[in-house]
């Protein structure tokens, strides 16, 4: 290959299809999370899900408190004129 030629763009098989049918799918991050979700049972993605839900109402739970505390902050401060 040419120092002008770019190598074929990593084609991911359509849902269903063959997972993992060439070299470059053992490196890339979604042909392999594809391959682990259709290798396990369906009780441990559920399971999986599950715990990603808990942890996105957790991180809400978080980024909600932080912004009333930062609200709050906001109606303590006093402006001050200098000339």
């Amino acid at each position: 290959m040419s120092d002008d030629q770019q190598p074929p763009p990593h084609q991911h098989p359509p849902f269903g299809g063959a997972i993992g049918g060439g070299p470059e799918c053992l490196v890339c991050p979604v042909c392999v999370l594809l391959q682990a979700l259709t290798s396990t049972r369906p009780e441990v993605t559920e399971h999986l899900l599950g715990a990603a839900k808990e942890l996105t109402l957790a991180l809400q739970a978080v980024v909600e408190a932080q912004a009333k505390a930062y609200d709050q902050a906001g109606e303590r401060l006093e402006r001050i004129e200098v000339d």
